[in-house]
């Protein structure tokens, strides 16, 4: 047994071992205290159908018009309580063409064409909240131009949108089928569900701290109530997550997440590095703009990725003790595994799973990398520069 008199030597001779270590422990901990976010996502099923607008945004995104188009319209809704609002904005790739056409085929299509930049709005924002306001529907229902949501969707995600629900978060897992079926491939899908796991999580504990633009949808009159994006309006990016913020922090509106596999709304993985790099800097870009606490958190997670990333090898070359290091790496693993596979039995999505240890591998030189350089590096969303 480890007495008080050993623990102050290791403290005194290697400080970064030992701050390793109670990071660690405190990064379980709280793995251990999400984890029971899981158990709460269960909710009645809401008997109405309301009027639902479903926005999506296209900017040079003519390879997915029909496809994404498609999906939306073959929703099992009641036509009269459904419209699709498809927004161009400055494409210049024959989008709004094909949006057009597409609208003269289908009277519930709704094309909204922004030929400009406006100084004090970013881009995305600006087409959502144009669409916004023209829509009809009580539920505004948003997802991505490279989303493909089943039929269900749209009825799923309602359902769950009590009285006092203002807001639903839905996962939008990366498809793995052919051209995307290599292990990176199958390592971003992970990497992409641990994201969605947090956010299940933190829903469940009522407090959510992240969700994804392409499976999202809340009320139109809260999203009028905020006055849209408001003082986020200027960032390229936050959407979603940011607007998730105000609706948590400003608002009294419940907030859900749904589970249920019939509301997935797949997307595409980076279809090269330099779309993997410039979507991994915008992710990070926006830690800073989250609560305090969120922030600490992140940080201190941030910290602990360091500390592995260079403790290690600086442990080997010197000759300290490697064994605090070791374990540390060891319950770091066994945290997020048990994390993780609590996640994927909710979400029913557990093949990924295996991908687990190859994946644990790279994640901390790859947070060490983007946490840091996300900060400061300007990213590309498309083919505009940010």
């Amino acid at each position: 047994m480890i007495d008080l008199p050993t623990i102050l030597h290791l403290w005194m001779h290697y400080p970064l071992q030992m701050m390793v270590l109670v990071l660690t422990i405190f990064y379980g901990a709280g793995l251990i205290a999400l984890k029971r976010g899981f158990k709460r996502l269960v909710y009645p099923d809401s008997p109405e159908l309301p009027s639902v607008s479903i926005v999506v945004s296209f900017h040079n995104e003519r390879r997915h018009v029909e496809a994404c188009l498609r999906h939306l319209l073959q929703q099992d809704y009641p036509r009269e309580k459904l419209e699709i609002i498809a927004v161009d904005d400055r494409s210049t790739d024959g989008t709004g063409e094909a949006l057009d056409e597409l609208a003269r085929q289908h009277p519930r299509l709704q094309v909204i064409h922004i030929d400009d930049l406006h100084p004090q709005f970013a881009p995305k924002k600006r087409a959502i909240d144009r669409a916004i306001r023209q829509a009809n529907g009580e539920i505004i229902l948003l997802t991505d131009a490279d989303g493909r949501p089943g039929k269900q969707w749209a009825r799923g995600m309602v359902r769950l949108f009590s009285r006092e629900t203002g807001m639903v978060l839905g996962y939008a897992p990366y498809t793995t089928r052919a051209p995307f079926h290599r292990w990176i491939h199958k390592i971003l899908a992970l990497e992409y569900f641990s994201h969605a796991a947090v956010a299940a999580a933190t829903t469940g504990l009522g407090y959510p701290v992240t969700c994804v633009g392409t499976n999202l949808a809340y009320r139109r009159r809260v999203f009028l109530q905020l006055n849209g994006f408001g003082p986020f309006r200027h960032i390229h990016t936050g959407d979603d997550d940011l607007f998730l913020q105000r609706v948590r922090d400003e608002t009294r509106w419940k907030i859900r997440y749904a589970v249920d596999p019939e509301t997935f709304v797949w997307n595409f993985p980076p279809g090269s590095f330099t779309q993997f790099y410039h979507q991994r800097l915008r992710y990070a870009s926006k830690g800073f703009y989250y609560p305090a606490k969120v922030t600490a958190i992140l940080i201190g997670y941030y910290f602990l990725n360091v500390l592995l990333f260079l403790g290690t090898p600086f442990a080997v070359i010197s000759g300290q003790p490697l064994w605090p290091l070791l374990l540390a790496i060891f319950l770091k693993g066994m945290g997020e595994w048990r994390f993780l596979y609590s996640a994927c039995r909710r979400f029913s999505s557990c093949a990924i799973l295996k991908y687990f240890p190859l994946a644990f591998i790279l994640h901390v030189p790859y947070v060490v990398y983007f946490g840091l350089l996300g900060q400061f590096q300007k990213f590309q969303w498309g083919s505009r520069p940010k």
